[in-house]
This record gives C-alpha cells, sequence and structure tokens, in this order.
C-alpha cells in the first residue's frame, strides 16, 4: 500500500506538469522578481570565518538563473588565487529550465591560468573559472566553493546581493564568524538592517536579504552601489605577512602604510646631486616640483607589481630609479624621494580611483578601499596633486579618476583623511566657434574650432599623439554631418594651469542649407557640443547622475551669402532648472547671422522622481536646438 502522504507527493507533481520537477524550475521564480531581470539569483550567500588576525575563508553558494543571452557572463565561476591563497570547488551543477541537472561541474572541468596582465611586470595571481557553453534559456548553474588566505583581512570586503544591475534575488546571505578576541567592523549601504548576532566559541554576524527586485539600469543611473543594498566589512586588526596593523582609525592605518614604506625613500648619491644641480637656479618650489614631476615622466614608465607585500609596498626609490619602472606605489615614492632630495616635503597619498561618486571611504569607517597611490605636495601657497602613472599628465592635473574624493595622506604621525580638489564648471569646459559660407546653392565651406577642459580633458588629451589618419578618422566618427569632408585640421593639447585639448578644422560641406526657388533654410546647431537624448522613462526606479557640472557653450557664424538677406530669425529662448541653465541667442551684426547657445549642467545625484522635470527641460532644449535661419533671395 502507498502511504497516504507518498499520493499527495505525486498527485502534487502531476499536477505541476507530469514529471518530478528539479530542484531550482525557472517556473518556481517570483514574477516580481523577473520584471527588468536578466538574471535572477536563487541563492546568493557569502560566508566568511576569520580565524585570526592572519588568516580567514571565503566561502560562496552561488545559484543563479539566467532568464536570456544578456545575462551570459553572470554564470561565469571565478575563482582568484595567489601563494598566499587556495581555492576548493565543492560543487557544481547545471539545470534545465525544469530544474532538471544536465551537468556536474567537477575539479578537472576548471581552467587554471595565469591572471596576468599586459601592463605587469611581477603578479602571482592566477585563477580558476569555468564558463558553461548553452544558448537555451532559461538555465540555471549552481556553484559551492571557498578561498582560504594566510593574510588577514586589511581591506574592506563587500557583499551586495544583486551583484549588478537588471538582476533579482530570492534569497542572500551574509554571515561573519570571527574569534572571541576579535572585532567586526561594518558599514551599511543603502538599507538599514542590523545584523542578527549569534555566539557559541566565536561570535558571528548575519544579515538576511530576500525577494529583491531587480535595480533596472536606466539613462544615467549611478554606479551600482549608489543605490543597492550591501555591507561593507572588515577586522578590527590584522597581519599581512610579517606587518602587524589595526583598522581602529585612519590615523593608526596609516602608521602600517609608513611602516611598510619606510626608508624605501633612498636614492643613490649620483641621483641626488644630479637633482639638487637640476634645479639649482629655480626660483620657487612650484617650479622645482613640476621640472621634478616631468623629469620622472620622461624617465619611467607604469608596470603593475603585484607579488607578495609588493602588491602593498613600493618598490625602493633607488630599485626605480636603476630600472625605470614602477606600479603607482613605487612611481609615486621615487617622486616623493626625488623632492625630497631637494628639500621639497611630499606625502604619498592612498584614493579609491575610479570615474563617478564613491562615498564609502568616509571619517568614521577607518577601514581601507583604496586601490591607488598619488602624490600630495603642500607647497607655502598651494597644493598640488601628482599623477605618477600617466606619462603625459599635465603637471597638477588629477582627472577624474581622482577629483574630489577623500583620500589618506600617509604621515609620520599616521593617516590624515583630506579631499582632492574639485573640477568646477567653469574648468569643465566644451566649447565649439565656427565660420560658416554658403552659396547659392546651398554647400559651404566652414572653419571650427573645439576645446575641451577639465575632467573632459583627458577623454581628448590622447589624440595629439595619433597619427593624422587616424585623427581624420576620428573626426569623421565625432563630427555628425551627412555629407561633408575634412580639407585641413590640426588637434594639439594647450598644457596650462587649466589643461585642454584643441581641435580645429576645414571642412567642405555639400547641401548644408535646403534650397528652393527664392529661400536658403539652414540649422544653427550643427556644431554644437552639448545635448541630452533623454528618452521618456514613465515610473522610474533609480536616481540620475550628472556626473560632472559642465559648461558647453556654441558660437557659430553664418556669412550672408551673397544676393540675399535674413528673412526670419527666431526668438531667444532661456530656460532653468534644478539640473541646468540653458540660453541661446540670434542676431544679425553686418554681414553675419551669429549665433550663441549655451548649456550649463550641474552635477549632482537626483531622485527618480525629478527625472520627469529632467525629461522636460532637455526636451525644451530639444526644441530650441531645431531652430535654424533662412536667407531670401533679394
Amino acid at each position: 500500500m502507498i502511504p497516504p502522504g507518498l499520493w499527495l507527493i505525486m498527485l502534487t507533481v502531476l499536477f505541476q506538469g507530469g514529471s518530478m520537477a528539479g530542484n531550482y524550475p525557472a517556473s518556481a521564480i517570483p514574477e516580481s522578481l523577473l520584471q527588468d531581470a536578466n538574471v535572477v539569483y536563487r541563492v546568493n550567500n557569502m560566508h566568511v570565518v576569520v580565524e585570526g588576525p592572519g588568516s580567514f575563508v571565503l566561502k560562496r553558494e552561488i545559484v543563479v538563473t539566467i532568464l536570456n543571452e544578456n545575462g551570459k557572463g553572470h554564470d561565469i565561476l571565478v575563482m582568484p588565487y595567489d601563494m598566499h591563497s587556495s581555492v576548493r570547488l565543492h560543487s557544481g551543477e547545471i539545470y534545465d529550465a525544469r530544474g532538471n541537472q544536465v551537468r556536474r561541474i567537477r575539479r578537472r572541468d576548471l581552467e587554471d591560468t595565469s591572471n596576468f596582465q599586459s601592463f605587469s611586470l611581477y603578479e602571482d595571481n592566477r585563477v580558476m573559472y569555468f564558463e558553461p557553453r548553452i544558448s537555451t534559456y532559461p538555465y540555471t548553474v549552481k556553484y559551492v566553493y571557498e578561498t582560504s588566505f594566510s593574510r588577514g583581512l586589511f581591506h574592506a570586503l563587500s557583499f551586495f546581493p544583486h551583484m549588478g544591475y537588471d538582476r533579482g534575488v530570492e534569497k542572500a546571505k551574509l554571515s561573519v564568524e570571527f574569534p572571541e578576541d576579535m572585532e567586526i567592523f561594518y558599514r551599511l549601504a543603502n538599507h538599514d538592517t542590523e545584523p542578527q548576532q549569534g555566539q557559541r566559541n566565536t561570535k558571528t554576524l548575519t544579515w538576511q536579504f530576500d525577494n529583491l527586485k531587480p535595480l533596472p539600469r536606466e539613462y544615467l543611473s549611478p554606479g551600482f552601489r549608489e543605490v543597492a543594498p550591501g555591507v561593507l566589512f572588515s577586522t578590527d586588526r590584522f597581519e599581512y605577512d610579517s606587518y602587524a596593523g589595526n583598522n581602529h582609525s585612519w590615523q593608526e592605518f596609516g602608521q602600517w602604510i609608513w611602516q611598510l614604506n619606510k626608508g624605501r625613500d633612498q636614492l643613490p648619491h649620483d641621483r641626488v646631486a644630479f637633482l639638487q644641480d637640476m634645479v639649482k637656479d629655480m626660483e620657487d618650489d612650484r617650479e622645482k616640483t613640476k621640472a621634478i614631476y616631468e623629469f620622472m615622466q620622461a624617465r619611467t614608465r607604469y608596470v603593475n607589481i603585484a607579488l607578495g607585500i609588493g602588491g602593498f609596498q613600493p618598490f625602493d626609490a633607488t630599485t626605480t630609479d636603476r630600472t625605470g619602472y614602477g606600479d603607482c606605489k613605487a612611481l609615486t615614492n621615487y617622486t616623493m624621494a626625488m623632492l625630497k632630495a631637494v628639500g621639497i616635503p611630499s606625502h604619498y597619498t592612498l584614493v579609491h580611483a575610479g570615474v563617478g561618486r564613491y562615498r564609502y571611504v568616509q571619517e568614521d569607517f577607518p577601514v581601507s578601499q583604496f586601490n591607488h597611490a598619488i602624490l600630495c605636495v603642500p607647497l607655502e601657497n598651494d597644493t598640488v596633486w601628482l599623477e605618477c602613472t600617466e606619462t603625459f599628465a599635465p603637471f597638477g592635473h588629477l582627472g577624474d579618476s581622482s577629483d574630489d574624493r577623500p583620500v589618506l595622506l600617509i604621515t609620520e604621525e599616521g593617516g590624515k583623511l583630506t579631499r582632492t580638489p574639485a573640477y568646477h564648471q567653469d574648468e569643465n569646459v566644451i566649447a565649439s566657434s565656427a565660420t560658416l559660407k554658403v552659396d547659392g546653392n546651398g554647400h559651404g565651406t566652414a572653419h571650427v574650432n573645439f576645446a575641451m577642459g577639465g575632467v573632459h580633458f583627458p577623454d581628448y588629451a590622447h589624440l595629439e599623439r595619433w597619427d593624422s589618419n587616424r585623427q581624420k578618422q576620428w573626426l569623421l566618427q565625432q563630427v555628425k554631418l551627412p555629407n561633408y569632408n575634412v580639407t585641413d585640421f590640426y588637434i594639439v593639447n594647450e598644457v596650462t594651469d587649466s589643461p585642454r585639448t584643441l581641435i580645429s578644422l576645414e571642412a567642405e560641406l555639400r547641401s548644408i542649407a535646403t534650397v528652393s526657388d527664392t529661400r536658403l533654410m539652414m540649422p544653427l546647431t550643427i556644431f554644437s557640443t552639448g545635448g541630452f537624448n533623454a528618452p521618456r522613462i514613465r515610473n522610474r526606479q533609480t536616481p540620475f547622475e550628472l556626473k560632472y557640472p559642465t559648461l558647453y557653450t556654441d558660437t557659430l557664424y553664418v556669412e550672408i551669402p551673397t544676393g540675399y538677406t535674413p528673412e526670419s530669425i527666431q526668438a531667444d529662448y532661456d530656460f532653468e532648472s534644478d539640473f541646468a541653465v540653458f540660453s541661446s541667442r540670434i542676431s544679425v551684426e553686418g554681414n553675419a547671422v551669429i549665433y550663441t547657445r549655451r548649456l550649463e549642467t550641474f552635477g549632482g545625484l537626483f531622485d527618480a522622481e525629478q527625472y520627469g522635470e529632467f525629461f522636460r527641460f532637455m526636451q525644451s532644449v530639444a526644441r530650441a536646438d531645431r531652430q535654424g535661419v533662412v536667407f531670401v533671395r533679394e
């Protein structure tokens, strides 16, 4: 006789589809997690076991359903390791849409390769990985693995259950287990859920996240961590190789870095003598600093050093001087050593580099999240910040990867948190100035100048170093005109305290104006620089970000064609909002129609509810940009 309970199970299975359902059928995903999703994490668990100041284990269980082709890539297992860590795959399975297992993933299925990067010289990083080759959707992949580290946790680990935009989460859990005599420092990101605490022989903090709807990647969405719930955490103290330190304060963490770097700023006597002779006739420390910075740029090149403690400790200055290469730490330390040789103090500085906002380096959360080193030179009337890895970076120009963010100065007294300067709207300029001649057939010639500065300068500075053929191809792709030919051009960087890339071109334009029996009609925004093709988004889910305040200015001089006179001059426009200010003007002066356009955008993070207002403002700008001028035959 079949037990009654088994009858019930069998009937339920038959009712749900006629055959035994697997562990992770895609049909079991809640509908609310599918909207805007390419991926759904059925399980996303991280368990960290801190064994002591000098070691920890990171355990991961991930079950991810790939819904469509856009979700590919999130199913790849990646397990990096080095000589101070080891990885172990406990299990891996692939399931079809019904949740039936179609394959097991074993250790022999993994690729094991060097994680060497093209700009690295010394690196002990390797990676084990597995990439499913499946093109039928949906399917599910499950991985359970762990990584054991024989070094302490001196930097912040993070757990963000979504792991990116356009991904839903059914169940996720972070648990951190640590000894009685240690503490965990943590910072909550975009939520206020405090952990559950458990205590047996060790202490445990646990966060549970269930049924998290996807965060859609929308137009002007900010960095993922600006909006996603998560946790950043680390230990109160650590040991890294033979170096012990703690995270009780930025001062104490900075003292640990100081000890790593101590004594590594010594240069050979002949180099010191050379430098002192090089600057002996210079009048002030700024001029000397600039000379030494440019000397460093001319004789060194960047390579990554990620071998042992060298991943965090710079090569000594004598080695860098002899070899002529180094990573950000080595080149920053080398420049600091050369300035010291001529009597100019400076500070090795740690920064979380990258384009856009990063807000988790905070005064009351003294846990390292830094990934780059720069140099701070406090002069009498100014502070100069030096990016030491960029061969062609102008003196004192950080660019958009290190500007306007908290940084940690490393001094003998310890770490001091400060902030790099921001680039303001009057520096972040993209401008055009053009003179246009049109004949009675609607064809014309143009002379156009562009200038890009501030945070936009690094986006264009490299063009100067390209050959002319490549430069011309770039111009043809960037200047959006239907039918034209560039007859002459040049691209040059103007290197001053506010560097700019300057582009000048001569062009022949065909049919730039529409011709009727007695009239010529032509647009006025053909060379305009600032435009936002903002899409309409109803019920926007995420905030939107204008990364930097920018000033876009355009001036167009149109010579009145021989035998014609302006017939229609449209009205001026002025718009204001919380996001930007726009104005345009048209006038006739002598034998020319002059059109000027100005768009000032304000940097900032704005609420999703404000996007409708932003869209309407940009629609008004777009309508103003459609204006033109009409010439009538005399």
